[in-house]
């Protein structure tokens, strides 16, 4: 089992040892462990915005959403401009259905950080998911200009495309994608051309 993006992102925030172990926690999908160990850090760091994300995050992947978004909002009190906080937290929201929130928060990711790949990526598939692929197309785009090798983003895009029956770019998307990926390519014609 591999590490999950938002705990490689979190993980990087602290010194070797600590990032090891979370890392290992989230490959063994251990959300208590990981929960108690940020628990037990937020007792001697409750001004550390990290340990904060952390257990956000554990409470999330516990389906404890409402929980995690208090978390990663005392997070983002400590540290406002924190990227992986509002991405984290827009995520919560989504899974709630707080769709207007879960936009927001996205948007407060690019405010401070206006290059965010993964935060257009966000924004993007939240609004596919809301059937809005007119939304989506523009923050695809965005995200794959800045990342150009980000796999999600040209599924995405080549998604959104296929929806609003744009054939050719979505094929264009399609072709980047398979450079980088062939199998998710494949599955994309699978899904979407081979019916």
């Amino acid at each position: 089992m591999s590490v999950t993006p938002m705990a490689a992102a979190i993980a990087r925030h602290f010194d070797q040892n600590t990032a090891n172990a979370i890392v290992e926690l989230d490959k063994k999908q251990d959300w208590s462990g990981m929960l108690n160990l940020a628990r037990t850090q937020l007792q001697f760091a409750p001004d550390r915005a990290e340990w904060w994300v952390l257990q956000g995050y554990a409470l999330a992947r516990q389906g404890q959403q409402a929980a995690a978004i208090e978390s990663y909002q005392q997070a983002l009190r400590i540290s406002p401009e924190d990227e992986s906080s509002w991405l984290a937290l827009g995520q919560s929201q989504g899974e709630l259905g707080r769709y207007d929130q879960a936009v927001q928060a996205y948007r407060q990711a690019l405010r401070y950080r206006p290059e965010s790949a993964q935060a257009y990526l966000a924004l993007a598939d939240l609004y596919l998911r809301q059937g809005q692929a007119d939304l989506a197309l523009p923050n695809y785009r965005e995200s794959v200009r800045y990342e150009p090798d980000l796999e999600q983003g040209w599924y995405g895009l080549a998604t959104a495309y296929h929806s609003t029956d744009q054939r050719e770019r979505r094929d264009r998307a399609l072709q980047a994608l398979r450079k980088l990926n062939p199998a998710a390519a494949d599955q994309f014609e699978k899904q979407y051309l081979s019916k």
